[in-house]
């Protein structure tokens, strides 16, 4: 055969057997498809069939279906002239050659393509060569990657219709096509959805060295990791507090952590192992957004805006001071005076936020995968005293939710983590994990240690 499907232009000619089988096809009366008139304008040697039919490909028409094409590093390796083909999958280390060349128009290298057994860049031939990309026809949306909490379904095309090659332009537009399904809630959380995935590769060792290999427990690097990283399957160990990729990319629809602020109602998830994100219509970049009412789509002319300040608050004592609406969004509360008082927040009756007359620790729960997550944050001075309090729930609330001011009774000790914010640097209240290599202040304080005076 020849590099354009039609006369031999490597110097290439039919064997006796060859040339006996191919009349044997024909006379069997088995050549039926190729006496279609192609659809295509102009010849086939015009249309570089290698545009169209990939190595990949003509390794699969040659050797089966599970046949891929061979690469190499050798530069003088006459690439175009020979079609090797890895025959078994399982075996990459040998090469099967068929001596036919590769199709006019196949890719050999960056910005190079075969022609007439030639491996050549589009400076050596004329503008009357280029072809431009074209897009294929859309696939199926595949099935939806999960049963509830929002799955991921999509579509794909190809710039393989021709593809482009000696200098012409790649197609224009997305590949494919998304958009969330099955969005009904789940039983577990977004956060169990991943940990689920981390914790079932905890049989699999971990090689640290050339010689030895340990077993971990793996938790979600959720805060820790974030966008396409975080898709990667990447988890984190619980007994050395470090994180890996522990497999190729979690399952489709998987929620991440974008790593910049989304627009309101967005969702983050994750798609063939990166963090797209998706509108507040469940469809893939399609740049919808919630208003302030929580409507996607909408002018906030659905909700009316309430402010007011509470300054009550007894010592040790919580008391309920906001009692939010069902459908109630964009709630933001903060607390000026946290030396004296901090908040609380009663979840269907369980305190998610503080409750146990001290100030709670900086949170977003249940987890920043989660949506509409209560979002909440305690600032310190420089001094390492309390600055103020952000309480944030974006909504639409579904729950039954009451925020709570309670009296500090009792000196605290924080542990906090310099953050980055609109208005410059700030001290953020965290867990005590983060400061284990500080000595931890004595609580008890000594006071009046002047001398007496003698009697």
């Amino acid at each position: 055969m020849a590099s354009d499907g039609g006369y031999n232009s490597v110097d290439l000619t039919w064997s006796q057997c060859s040339r006996a089988q191919l009349h044997n096809f024909f006379s069997a009366g088995k050549a039926e498809c190729v006496k279609d008139v192609p659809v295509l304008g102009g010849s086939v040697q015009d249309w570089r069939p290698g545009l169209f039919y990939g190595v990949d490909d003509q390794c699969r028409i040659a050797f089966g279906s599970s046949a891929t094409a061979c690469s190499f590093t050798n530069g003088d390796m006459a690439t175009c002239r020979v079609l090797s083909c890895h025959i078994n999958p399982r075996d990459r280390s040998s090469c099967t050659r068929l001596l036919v060349p590769l199709l006019d128009g196949t890719e050999c290298g960056p910005s190079q393509w075969c022609l007439k057994g030639r491996c050549v860049s589009p400076s050596t031939l004329g503008s009357s060569m280029m072809v431009h990309g074209s897009w294929s026809s859309w696939s199926e949306f595949s099935p939806c990657s999960r049963t509830c909490g929002g799955g991921i379904t999509y579509r794909r095309r190809q710039c393989n219709n021709p593809r482009p090659a000696f200098g012409g332009t790649v197609c224009k537009g997305q590949d494919t096509e998304a958009e969330l399904c099955n969005r009904q809630s789940c039983e577990s959380t977004q956060l169990e959805f991943m940990s689920q995935q981390c914790s079932a590769t905890d049989q699999q060792s971990l090689s640290v060295s050339p010689d030895s290999s340990s077993v971990y427990t793996w938790i979600p690097a959720v805060s820790y990791s974030s966008g396409d990283a975080q898709c990667k399957l990447m988890c984190r160990s619980r007994e050395q507090d470090f994180m890996v990729s522990r497999g190729s990319q979690f399952i489709d629809g998987t929620r991440c952590e974008a790593g910049h602020t989304v627009p309101r109602g967005s969702i983050s998830a994750c798609l063939g192992g990166k963090c797209q994100l998706f509108g507040c219509d469940g469809v893939m970049h399609s740049g919808k957004v919630e208003d302030v009412c929580g409507v996607c789509g909408c002018n906030g002319s659905t909700c009316q805006f309430i402010s007011n300040t509470y300054s009550g608050g007894e010592a040790g004592e919580y008391v309920t001071f906001l009692s939010l609406p069902l459908n109630a969004s964009q709630v933001h509360v903060i607390n000026t005076k946290p030396v004296f008082t901090h908040l609380a927040v009663l979840l269907n009756d369980k305190y998610v936020v503080s409750g146990d007359g001290s100030p709670g620790l900086s949170i977003t729960y249940p987890s920043p995968l989660e949506k509409s997550p209560i979002i909440y944050n305690l600032y310190l001075t420089p001094d390492h005293l309390p600055q103020n309090e952000e309480l944030t729930i974006s909504g639409p609330v579904t729950d039954k939710i009451h925020i709570q001011v309670c009296g500090v009774a009792k000196r605290v000790l924080y542990c906090s983590q310099r953050v980055e914010g609109a208005d410059g640097n700030r001290d953020l209240v965290v867990g005590e994990s983060a400061c284990q290599s500080v000595a931890r202040p004595s609580e008890v304080v000594e006071c009046n240690t002047e001398a007496c005076p003698a009697r």
